[in-house]
Parts: C-alpha cells; structure tokens; sequence
C-alpha cells in the first residue's frame, strides 16, 4: 500500500529533524518508532497444554526444528519467534533487566528446557519457509502450571496485546482440568479484538470437523471463552510432522486484512506525530529563551516555580485517594468472605435440596462456589471503577486550576513561552493519545540507543503502544484502569478454580463418609478463604501499579516544565534563530501537509 511507503520517507525526513536536534531522550523514541515502521510485527501467541505439540506447530513454518518437540515437555519459558528474511539466525536470551545475552545453538536448547530465573524470555530470529510470513512474532508458551507459576506477569503482559492467540488441544489427549482453567483465565484477561483459533493437533487421518471429540474439544472451548472461535484439524503422528498450512495462511491472510492494515497506518503516524511534536516543543522551547535572552532570567524561574510548588500536593492527593481506596476494598473482601460462607453453608446443610451427596459435590465446584466468588469480585471491582474515577476527576480539578494559572502567568509575563507550555500541556494533558503514548515510551526502553540501533527493541512495550493508538477512543486513564480490572477478575477466577479443583482429589472419599456434608464444607471453606487472600493480594498490587501509573504522569508534566524553563538547551545552543525557525516549518509540513498530499496524489492515480 502506498500509505506505508509514504510513511517510511516521512520518516526520512523526520530523522534529519531529530538528528539535528541532538536530544537522546527524542532519537531513542525515534528509533523504537523507527524499528516499528519499517519492521511491522504481528503477535501470535501460542497456548496450550504440556505436550499438545505447541513447538511442533511453529517448526512447519521452517526448513528446519528450530525448537525442540518431545512427548515430554520441552518448553520451560516463554520464547518469541521473530520471523524475518533479512536477518540472519540469532538466539538471543532476555533477561529480566532488559539486558541481552547472544546465544549459541546449544545453549539456546539448554535454556528452553531448563531456564534461568534472570530470565524474562527467549528470542530466535531467522527467515522461514515462506517469505509472506516475514513480520509475524510467535510466542511459544510453556504449558498450563509452569506459565502460571513462572512466567504469569509475561502472560498478562502478551494475551491482552496479541493479534491472535492459537490455542493448541491433543486431539489424544482432550480438554483436561488444566485447559479450562487456562481458557477461562484467558477468557477474561483477553481484549476484545484478538482473535482466538483452535488447533486440534495430532489427528488421526480423515477425521473431520463433525467427528464426536472434535465437536465436545470445540464447545468445550467456545464455552470457556464465551464465544465461538474458528477451528483447525492438524494431522500428524509420530512419524509424520505436522501439515499447519491453512493455520498460518489463515493468520497471514486475517492480519492483512485492508481494513487491520490502514489501522496500523493511522498507528504510524500517530508515532511519528508524537516524535514532529515532541522535537517542536524543544525548539519552540530554544526559540523562546533566544527571545528572552536579555530579560530577567529570575522572572522566568518564579514562574515555574510557582507551579512547581503544587506538585506535592496534587501527588499528596493521588497517594491519599488510593489509600482510601485500598483500605476500603480489603474491608468488602473480609465481609464478601463472610457473606460466602453463609450462603454455601445454607446450600451444603439444606437437605431439600440435594437427592445424593454426588449432586452437592458437583454444584459446589462448578457452579454455587464460582458463582458467588465471582459475583463478589464483580462488586468489589465496581467500587474500585467509581473510587478511581472519582479521585481522577478531583485530581483533574487540582491540575487544571494549577496549570490555567501556569498559563495565565506565562501570557501576561513572558508570552515568548506560550507555545512551549501548550505543547507540553497537551502532550501530558490533553488527548488520549499523547497521554498513552507518553507513558509507553517513558517506559519502553531503559537501555541505550546503541542496542535500539543494533535492532534489540523492546518490541512487546512497542506492541502495547500500537494497541494503546487504536484503542484511544476508550481514553487512556479508562485503558489502563479496565486492564487492571480485568486482570483481577481473571485471578479471582484462576484462584477458586485451582482452590476447589481439591473436591476431585477428595471424591472418593466424599462418597465412603459418613460426614459429607462437613467435608464438602470444609473444602469450600478453605477454598473461599484463598480466594479472598488471592483477590486481595491483587487489589493491592494493582491498585498499587494504577496509583504510580498516574504518579508517574503527573511528576512527567512538571519535570519537563521545569526543564523547559529552567535550563539552557545545550543541544540547540549552536543553532541559529533563522534555523530554528526552519525546523519549526519543517514539522509544521510533515504534522499537517506531508502525508495529505501524498494521499491526494495516490488517489490521482
């Protein structure tokens, strides 16, 4: 499409912009935006049971096993396949602290088996069979109790910002206990627009998809997920590899779609805007001081720091307000237990009820326990929404009387820095956009930019912020706080479930007691009692990671005014005024002119 040749020479130019600017914090923006333009990826994230032949799936896109296949398990991380023509083999080792390791062959097979605890991910970059399939990024997962034991953070971080998810059941094997509670944990913490397919591996020759277990392995799925979802039958045997042509085709052909791809052009140039607005603010911010040279430099100071002077107190009431908030949300768990509790031993003791102890045991574990917990956690995460939102809007309130004076203050006093505060106003506060995107790249990248320009990015953080840019209508703080309730849903659910998954172990003995009915009690007692630990441990940690998300904002607008204000722009002093003023057109054209008349000559043609 011509939309995205465009882009790469908007991006040529956008380059000699910031080269000249000389700004380290801009170029290595530039350079994940850069990365992100030219290398287009797409994630498909593979889940699936120890042994359903995950690895097995990926190996058919290459000439080659580039992952090892076993009956046993042979994934113990979570490793990303890039797929890329134009580069050569590399293995590379991810750890936890960003840093990279290169790898040989050998070692790279050691760590998929038996991983360090440094170790965030795997990477293997090569080319494949097929050259189309250059851009896809494919997860390979471990199954269901190591992922969620070991790598639980990595899944919350990939599921929600994949393209598409294949889900992988042995059609030998089946849907197990690990499976639905793996899907229904998924089915919770996913987005609405990723795409989920089944691949039913190792089937025997000539089945189709009106084949008794193929059906029960497909509504089994569809239900833990609330939604039907396309299916593939892969045949395969111990002496015949896997033939997933139509899966990868079908992937291939879903993300090309024309409507997914002028999506992902309107995403890169909402990149490469925040890059032209981010280089305008530092030069609006050099022409201002040139202009301002011979007045009171204390002038200037007193005004930021009448604003400065604010900043404890609106962050004062950020820390406070989610204080609040926590406090009270531990207190409705503690009484949420209570409330449980009464309820199921009402249920447990009612003998109107049950015509067999068999019949008490199977609705306590998949239907009154569930529903109840889940019921709970529904109202706790109401709370948490309305508290949120309200502390967001008093916290607005405080940020915007402050910053109307700011601006009131700079007009009257030094009008020089109009545009300087309106740039890094609306950058921090204004449209969802420029809020997302600030906050993804503050933390996208902790490195240097010679790893970014040796092409070790930090891809998944990249990923995060094209999904942001799409999903901006929803607003940004509204984003990041259904995200986090979401995934507290998702525990609450993954806890119970592991929690009653006990009344399998205890059946036998369940039907040879004479004290059932105790024993049931007991178990969903215990079972209440860490779904309650579970939930709030995440309330906590979440509602902690919200508070310093909006921390982190806030303190983000009044350093860079601060900086904007109070120091001399070594990285432009050598710069002319006439220059500058060039630049400055120069962004005007590529923000506003660039791409239009690109579009109107595409269209001419």
């Amino acid at each position: 499409m011509d939309i995205f040749k465009s882009c790469i020479d908007r991006q040529k130019r956008i380059d000699k912009v910031v080269d000249i600017i000389k700004n380290d914090g801009i170029r290595v923006q530039n350079l994940l935006v850069k990365d992100r333009i030219i290398n287009p990826s797409h994630y498909i994230v593979m889940l699936g049971e120890t042994s359903s032949g995950k690895s097995a799936l990926i190996n058919t896109l290459f000439d080659k096993k580039i992952l090892a296949e076993s009956v046993k398990p042979t994934t113990g991380i979570v490793t990303e396949v890039v797929v890329d023509g134009n580069s050569e083999e590399t293995l590379v080792a991810i750890n936890n602290d960003l840093s990279i390791e290169i790898l040989d062959n050998d070692k790279f097979s050691t760590l998929t088996l038996n991983p360090h605890d440094n170790i965030n991910r795997l990477r293997y970059i090569g080319a494949c069979k097929n050259e189309k399939y250059n851009g896809m990024r494919i997860f390979d997962t471990p199954g269901y109790g190591s992922l969620i034991e070991r790598h639980e953070e990595i899944l919350k971080e990939f599921i929600p910002e994949s393209d598409f998810i294949v889900y992988v059941v042995s059609y030998r094997a089946g849907i197990g206990d690990d499976d639905f509670q793996f899907l229904k944990y998924v089915g919770e913490i996913i987005n609405n627009n990723v795409e989920v397919v089944l691949a039913i591996n190792m089937c025997p020759q000539d089945i189709n998809e009106e084949n008794k277990r193929v059906c029960e392995i497909a509504k089994a799925v569809s239900e833990c997920l609330h939604k039907e979802i396309k299916m593939f039958l892969i045949e395969s045997n111990s002496d015949k590899n896997p033939v997933a042509d139509k899966l990868w085709d079908y992937i291939h052909e879903s993300i090309n779609e024309p409507s997914k791809l002028e999506e992902l052009s309107e995403t890169l140039k909402s990149y490469q805007d925040y890059i032209l607005r981010e280089c305008d603010i530092k030069i609006n911010s050099r022409i201002a001081e040139i202009e301002n040279e011979k007045e009171d430099t204390q002038e200037r100071i007193k005004v930021i720091k009448e604003f400065i002077d604010k900043k404890e107190n609106i962050l004062n009431a950020v820390e406070e307000g989610f204080a609040k908030i926590k406090l009270k949300t531990v207190r409705l768990i503690g009484k949420s237990d209570i409330k449980i509790k009464e309820e199921i031993c009402k249920y447990i003791y009612d003998e109107s009820k049950w015509s067999m102890k068999e019949e008490t045991f199977g609705l306590m574990q998949n239907y009154y326990v569930p529903r109840l917990t889940n019921k709970e956690t529904d109202i706790l995460n109401n709370y948490i929404e309305d508290e949120v939102v309200s502390l967001d809007r008093i916290v607005d309130i405080m940020l915007n009387s402050e910053i109307a004076k700011l601006k009131e203050n700079v007009n009257s006093k030094m009008p020089s820095y109009s545009e300087v505060v309106e740039g890094v106003i609306e950058k921090h506060a204004g449209g969802s956009v420029e809020k997302a995107t600030g906050e993804i790249f503050r933390k996208a990248y902790k490195g240097n930019s010679e790893e970014l320009e040796n092409g070790y990015i930090g891809s998944k953080n990249l990923k995060k912020l094209s999904n942001t840019l799409e999903k901006s209508g929803q607003g940004y703080k509204n984003s990041n706080l259904n995200h986090i309730l979401k995934t507290i849903r998702a525990t609450s659910l993954k806890g119970i479930t592991e929690s009653l998954s006990v009344f399998t172990d205890s059946i036998f003995f369940l039907y040879d007691s004479l004290t059932w009915q105790k024993k049931i009690e007991e178990i969903s007692m215990n079972a209440i009692d860490k779904w309650a630990n579970d939930v709030e441990n995440a309330i906590r940690k979440y509602l902690d990671e919200l508070k310093e998300i909006n921390k982190e904002e806030i303190l983000a607008l009044f350093n860079e005014l601060n900086e904007e204000f109070s120091q001399r722009k070594e990285e432009l002093k050598n710069i002319s005024l006439e220059e500058l003023v060039r630049l400055k057109k120069e962004i005007e054209f590529l923000l506003y002119k660039c791409l239009l008349i690109t579009l109107k000559k595409s269209g001419e043609s």
